[in-house]
């Protein structure tokens, strides 16, 4: 079990690593914007629709990196107001319920980017190239699936003792 949490690790510092890197960008390409703004009247056409697809990607990836953590604000209140003892059992039960709603959430996005694909949508247009909507929200299944296998190792987190946590 242990060669899954190792594997877990370095997926979370890749998670870690993407919003940071989505965040700086997102703050300098922000700022870029409004410079041209201020000082061309201009801009770049396609950027603000990039932008949102960044806060996208930024904030489900954080999402994802809470339930590794085990912050999702919902679960953890209530789990935190109970008394001491029934806090492993409602951890478990817990990411159990994080599963499978993630689990369901999975399905739904998958078939929302089926669909996309299908309808050939595109998210934004840089120049003639259209950057297609399916690639741009790929993030929204890849999301649930990382958070259904956080919370998942979770629950053997939450019922090893406290001791064997790392």
């Amino acid at each position: 079990m242990s060669f899954v949490f190792t594997i877990e690790n370095y997926i979370v510092k890749t998670e870690k690593a993407l919003v940071v890197a989505l965040i700086f960008a997102l703050v300098g390409l922000s700022f870029m914007q409004v410079l041209l703004r201020i000082f061309f009247h201009s801009g770049i056409v396609w950027l603000d629709p990039l932008l949102r697809h960044m806060v996208l990607w930024a904030g489900l990836t954080g999402a994802a990196l809470a339930a590794r953590y085990s912050r999702h604000f919902a679960l953890e209140t209530f789990v935190k107001l109970a008394p001491e003892k029934l806090h492993r059992p409602l951890e478990i039960f817990s990411g159990v319920f994080m599963v499978a709603a993630s689990c369901l959430l999975f399905h739904a996005s998958y078939k929302f980017i089926r669909d996309e694909f299908a309808a050939g949508s595109a998210a934004f247009y840089i120049g003639r190239l259209a950057v297609p909507a399916g690639w741009a929200e790929m993030v929204i299944p890849a999301a649930f699936a990382l958070i259904a296998c956080h919370a998942f190792l979770g629950i053997f987190r939450a019922a090893a003792p406290p001791e064997a946590h790392t």
